[in-house]
């Protein structure tokens, strides 16, 4: 618009003096009145043109703000969306929502959490694979540099940790709270892919210290869900995990591998060894008690007042 107005008075001026100097003779005066009239005429269409311009600019930015707008829209719904999926808490809340909104789980779902774009911790839809129904994870997206799915979580004994078979398949607890994932859920993500254990541990006196293992894989329920795999250790609580590889895991219900009533002696579920270097989901209390949650290569029959298990894919 600042060109266009510039060749106006540019012409103006041009045909002023024109004008002024045809003042001498009639035949002059007649030739400036005609090239005036040119002038005028393409000035006029020309100012039809930039008109014509402006308003297609006008309606091209019109519809870009309506188009951001509607994207921004998308952004709102999607992520309103994943919230609501977070809050769901069963399979049958899962199965009932995808039916509903007839949306495919798998496009708004995470084969695990280092697949997860998102650095903010908090339960997220998990699908290891195709074929795999999707259910609700934690993903620890903060330490040790994120992608963790936590599969066990205690801190406050809240939660009754000695449960039965079929509790341990399928997961119990909230994950706001205390919760053990569930063996099936574990047992196909370790199948999907290769993953690394990270085990966190606190004492009631606050001392913090870890264990991490390169690898870690448990097999199926037929098979009575074994720890198959655990890579080499790093860490500062000692091994406690190398005894309980290869052996099944045991309830209360349903003897493994031990053949020892470890789980009714000790109050607990684990990967039993006749019976254990650690009893991670045993009684909850401050005290010096084989039942106890346990890390024995830390401190025998002592307490633990955190436990923490998560993998990652490697």
């Amino acid at each position: 618009m600042f060109a266009h107005k510039v060749i106006v008075l540019l012409a103006l001026a041009l045909c002023s003096t024109t004008i002024v100097r045809g003042t001498e003779t009639n035949g002059t005066n007649t030739f400036t009145e005609f090239a005036f009239g040119i002038i005028s005429n393409k000035l006029q269409t020309l100012q039809k043109q930039l008109s014509e311009m402006e308003f297609t600019m006008k309606q091209t930015n019109q519809k870009q703000t309506t188009l951001l707008a509607r994207l921004d829209q998308i952004n709102i719904d999607h992520e309103r969306m994943r919230k609501e999926m977070q809050q769901l808490a069963s399979k049958k809340d899962l199965d009932l929502f995808m039916i509903n909104s007839g949306i495919n789980l798998r496009s708004v779902s995470f084969p695990s959490c280092k697949k997860n774009p998102s650095k903010r911790s908090g339960k997220y839809i998990m699908q290891p694979a195709e074929t795999d129904e999707p259910f609700l994870g934690y993903c620890e997206q903060t330490a040790y540099g994120g992608g963790w799915l936590v599969f066990q979580y205690r801190y406050d004994g809240s939660v009754d940790f000695y449960r039965n078979w079929t509790e341990y398949r399928n997961g119990f607890g909230s994950m706001d709270g205390e919760f053990w994932l569930g063996l099936e859920h574990l047992h196909r993500m370790t199948s999907a892919a290769k993953h690394e254990l990270l085990v966190e541990l606190k004492d009631f006196d606050g001392s913090y210290m870890y264990a991490s293992y390169a690898e870690f894989a448990i097999g199926s329920e037929e098979d009575q869900y074994p720890l198959t795999k655990l890579g080499s250790y790093t860490g500062t609580a000692n091994d406690s995990l190398l005894v309980h590889k290869g052996k099944t895991f045991s309830t209360k219900d349903r003897e493994g591998s031990s053949n020892s009533s470890c789980a009714v002696l000790y109050k607990g579920a684990w990967w039993y060894a006749k019976c254990y270097d650690s009893n991670l989901n045993g009684v909850y209390r401050n005290s010096e008690n084989a039942e106890n949650i346990v890390w024995g290569k830390y401190k025998l029959k002592v307490g633990l007042a955190f436990s923490r298990m998560m993998i990652r894919e490697v």
